[in-house]
């Protein structure tokens, strides 16, 4: 906390309590990128949660970002990137620095670019269980989510043998297929965890909505 309070001198604590920290102030982003540069200070309030695996979260606090924009919520708070996204990243420790300079400084670049030129400079993911999906699909660079959730279930239950035929389904062994963006997530039990957890949730989602539209004919 100290040092992201360094790097934003405009941020102060304005609560602390023995779970939750809150920061409020102004932020400072400065990004270039595709010929586009943002130069502009943002208000903020960040709650952060401690001894928990709770992610921070961001609330514009002045209601700059216009509520048209499909990536804020109704209650202000910021949708940065999908959980599995971000919780990947920080498998190995969390670090509130690098939070700020990878999803919350590039989330208002991003807005500037889309209000600009209606597209997003840096892609765009959907909410929910599509968003999960999609951010497993970039990491698997598979074609498409029938692929995607065949290696995920391989991930999540079984353990990695390059020699065998690639779950994907492409008749090819492992080692020469998927089996490269497989590894990192066998190698790491915590970033395997969120894997299985995903997984676990989508096949909930999945059932539920077989039964409801089962209730529904």
């Amino acid at each position: 906390l100290s040092s992201m309070l360094q790097l934003y001198p405009q941020l102060y604590i304005v609560s602390q309590e023995t779970d939750t920290v809150t920061v409020s102030g102004t932020i400072f982003v400065y990004i270039k990128h595709l010929g586009f540069s943002v130069r502009k200070n943002y208000d903020v309030d960040i709650n952060i949660y401690l001894n928990s695996d709770r992610l921070p979260c961001v609330v514009d606090r002045n209601g700059y970002i216009s509520k048209k924009y499909r990536h804020i919520y109704s209650d202000g708070k910021l949708c940065l990137e999908t959980d599995t996204k971000i919780r990947l990243r920080f498998a190995d420790g969390f670090d509130l620095v690098t939070w700020m300079k990878e999803f919350v400084e590039p989330y208002f670049f991003s807005y500037e670019y889309f209000m600009r030129y209606d597209s997003f400079p840096f892609g765009e993911r959907s909410h929910g269980l599509e968003g999960i999906v999609q951010t497993y699909q970039d990491i698997f660079k598979t074609k498409d989510y029938v692929e995607t959730l065949k290696i995920m279930a391989y991930v999540h239950s079984k353990k990695y043998r390059g020699h065998i035929l690639c779950p994907c389904g492409s008749k090819v062994k492992m080692r020469d297929c998927h089996g490269k963006q497989m590894i990192p997530l066998f190698n790491s039990p915590v970033k395997r965890e969120i894997l299985k957890e995903d997984y676990i949730f989508i096949c909930e989602e999945v059932k539920k909505y077989e039964q409801n539209k089962k209730q529904t004919k």
